[in-house]
């Protein structure tokens, strides 16, 4: 049972697509950060939650960064490069545990943005002091832009998932050849 070249190009744009919305999220989230007027400075790295969400989001880039090259050559020679079996395994394991990495990201990030959103209409809504507003406005853009960087998590997320999938196709058919004794 041979793959058929529209799976493995189908592998492969889900694998640039993946890269460049986990890139989006990373640089999205990286670049979160405010100053209040009286000189406080705020950025992702103040929220553990957010610092766990660029790990996962680091951690999925790096691993479909690795993968680019072996599945640009699987699609244009139509072989793997590496014949002895293993890339079909590592594809097969190597997404799923990816997969269950960014979803645990996206979790972490809607769930702490979620909180923490009601958490500064809570603590806003009866205060009456001059400045205030800027800095429920700036807390608010801030966390909405976490939801932003988490979203694109989210997308690339699902990107692998189907990844997963797929390759576990790519390795059924592999296995079928008699590559795995």
């Amino acid at each position: 049972m041979a793959i058929s070249k529209s799976v493995l190009i189908s592998i492969l744009v889900l694998r640039i697509l993946a890269l460049g919305l986990l890139a989006g999220s990373i640089v999205v989230l990286a670049t979160n950060n405010f100053t209040l007027s009286d000189g406080t400075k705020t950025s992702f790295k103040d929220i553990i939650a957010y610092r766990y969400v660029i790990a996962t989001g680091l951690l999925g880039f790096l691993y479909i960064l690795l993968q680019i090259p072996f599945a640009l050559y699987h699609v244009c020679a139509e072989k793997r490069l590496i014949r002895n079996g293993c890339l079909p395994q590592f594809d097969f394991y190597g997404d799923k545990i990816i997969s269950l990495l960014l979803a645990t990201g996206v979790g972490v990030g809607f769930g702490v943005t979620f909180e923490f959103k009601k958490l500064v209409d809570q603590f806003f809504q009866n205060i009456n002091v001059p400045g205030v507003d800027e800095s429920k406005s700036k807390t608010e853009k801030f966390l909405d832009k976490g939801n932003l960087s988490t979203g694109l998590l989210f997308l690339g997320f699902l990107c692998v998932a189907v990844l997963s999938v797929l390759t576990s196709i790519n390795r059924t058919a592999t296995t079928s050849r008699g590559l795995f004794g």
